[in-house]
């Protein structure tokens, strides 16, 4: 057979369909691609979760390799790089051609290898890869029909097995997570139970009102509620190097008086692995253990030292001379909380007075503060104010801008809308201002454009509610509520004498001083719906009218009455 066709394709969907699991499915896979299509170093890569694996790969029948834990593309150095991210990248399969393979060390002489990286598309979507190398492309190029056939197949087919692995793993890992639960199950019940005992071991030693009877009370409870069998508090002196006594517990289990004893802070590994650790239980198997100086038996001996910040303020020892239990994995988690509350207490008794006055200034802080932050957030607000009339005011003429004539003709429109009266729009352009910044510059149409928006805004001054603002260029808008159709007229009529009443030169118009047009539109809003764009329009076609009636005059739209819906 010169060429793959549609029989071998079959059978080999049906090999493929009957492989029960992935490493097989991969090998059968290659192997057809090595038997029928020449094709050698075939390697499978999958698309999970937006990175790319590899999941088997082929280099003859004796170094088929399967991943059962799939590698990254970045792990394996079998698929050149650049390849593989054009036809990533393009969608599509692409082919190089070499004189020797990739993984060779020279090259080939008198041989031409291919290339190709074959994406697998579902959807449009790549969802994995077929890499391979072939001495005899003519092959491949003769049954590139069949392989496209073959991708499409594999899509779903390899898309499914992905699936298929993930559910299996998962439901592996469940079982397992299941079973160490259970294992788990009491050792958790165990621990909440001793965390319950240090809870009330806590609460009692928080009403402890003096120091000596935290000590002893400390003794105690440990040993009642946390399972030790014997407990000693020392406090250190480092200025003068002694460990001092508080109350401790006897060879036979008895709490005994031990604020008479004192020594040298033993130079011993021991102790100086626990001072030199915060939040640490160190813990020495096979130890000797004492009863003061004198030693009493061999077992386990703890330390945790409890700390004042950075300040070592001593140590809490325990052991098992009693009853030779061994030390849990929860209990050294707990003694380790019990030593904190301990160091907690003995610092809250010590510092009573100084914590009191910490808490009046930091009490004076916090109000200082609390003001600083009162005064920030009012400037911050009113800097926001401030930012947001600059966001609505047009930067040259400092009246209003585009931004801001567009909220109130929405707000504006409703309210005409819901009360019934009349809303006009003056659309409002400065004749012939082109020629005029073409003849005086543009310094002095900045200033001609200041001048008339402050002129507009003095003549509306007598219409409260009223919104000027510069539209655009040097073409303006006002908004005059409840204004009817009459009185706009007459409005717009005495704003434009008001510019002629300017003389700003203007040599180049008829009039010889600047003009400006006006349209007018005046409309009571009804019905449901909005129409303001309508508005918009039609005074806009107004101002249309004035220009072409030879402008410096006004027009009011007397079209067919607008009707909104």
């Amino acid at each position: 057979m010169t060429v793959c066709d549609i029989t071998g394709l079959n059978d080999l969907v049906e090999q493929l369909a009957r492989q029960a699991n992935m490493e097989r499915w991969c090998y059968c896979l290659m192997s057809s691609l090595h038997t029928d299509l020449k094709l050698d170093s075939i390697t499978l890569l999958v698309e999970q979760d937006d990175r790319t694996y590899v999941f088997a790969s082929w280099v003859g029948r004796a170094d088929y390799r399967y991943y059962n834990q799939p590698l990254l593309m970045t792990e394996y150095n079998g698929v050149p790089t650049g390849l593989f991210e054009q036809a990533k990248q393009n969608h599509e399969f692409v082919r190089a051609y070499v004189n020797k393979p990739y993984k060779a060390l020279w090259n080939i002489e008198d041989s031409l290898w291919c290339q190709i990286l074959l994406p697998i598309q579902m959807h449009g979507r790549n969802v994995a890869y077929i890499y391979a190398e072939t001495a005899n492309s003519a092959r491949f190029e003769a049954s590139i029909h069949y392989v496209e056939k073959l991708l499409v197949v594999l899509a779903s087919d390899i898309s499914a097995r992905v699936l298929q692995q993930e559910v299996i793993h998962h439901n592996i890992t469940r079982r397992s997570i299941e079973a160490e639960l259970e294992v788990r199950k009491q050792s958790i019940t165990d621990y909440l139970g001793l965390m319950r005992n240090l809870h009330e071991v806590t609460l009692k030693l928080s009403q402890a009102t003096q120091l000596d009877a935290l000590y002893r009370q400390a003794i105690e409870l440990g040993r009642a509620y946390l399972g030790i069998d014997r407990m000693a508090i020392f406090l250190t002196d480092f200025e003068s190097n002694l460990m001092l006594g508080t109350y401790g517990t006897s060879p036979d289990g008895q709490l005994v008086d031990r604020k008479s004893f004192y020594s040298q802070i033993p130079d011993h590994p021991l102790v100086n692995e626990a001072l030199s650790h915060k939040n640490h239980v160190v813990v020495k198997e096979n130890a000797p253990l004492y009863f003061g100086k004198e030693q009493v038996g061999i077992g386990w001996n703890a330390m945790i030292a409890m700390w004042n910040g950075t300040e070592c303020i001593g140590w809490v020892a325990v052991d098992n001379l009693i009853n030779q239990r061994a030390l849990s994995e929860h209990q050294k988690e707990i003694l380790k909380l019990f030593g904190a509350a301990i160091g907690q207490q003995i610092v809250i008794r010590r510092h009573y007075d100084s914590i009191k006055e910490l808490n009046i200034d930091l009490e004076k802080r916090v109000i200082r503060r609390t003001q600083e932050l009162q005064a920030t957030n009012r400037a911050l607000e009113e800097a926001n104010r401030s930012l947001e009339l600059l966001s609505m005011q047009d930067g040259l003429t400092g009246i209003a801008n585009r931004r801001f004539f567009d909220l109130r003709l929405s707000r504006y429109w409703q309210i005409a809308k819901d009360k019934r009266v009349p809303l006009t729009l003056l659309m409002i352009d400065v004749d012939n201002f082109k020629s005029f910044n073409d003849t005086n510059g543009h310094l002095e149409g900045d200033h001609c454009l200041k001048m008339i928006a402050s002129r507009i805004e003095s003549e509306l001054e007598v219409h409260k509610k009223s919104v000027v603002c510069r539209y655009g260029g040097e073409e303006f808008a006002c908004l005059l509520p409840t204004v009817d159709k009459n009185m706009a007229i007459m409005v717009a009529e005495d704003i434009r004498r008001a510019i002629v009443d300017l003389a700003i030169p203007h040599f180049t118009a008829n009039s010889h001083v600047v003009t400006v047009s006006v349209g007018i539109h005046t409309v009571t809003p009804a019905g449901e719906f909005s129409m303001s764009e309508a508005l918009m329009t039609l005074a806009d076609k107004a101002l249309y009218k004035a220009k072409t009636k030879g402008r410096n005059c006004t027009v009011q739209w007397e079209g067919k009455k607008e009707v909104c819906n």
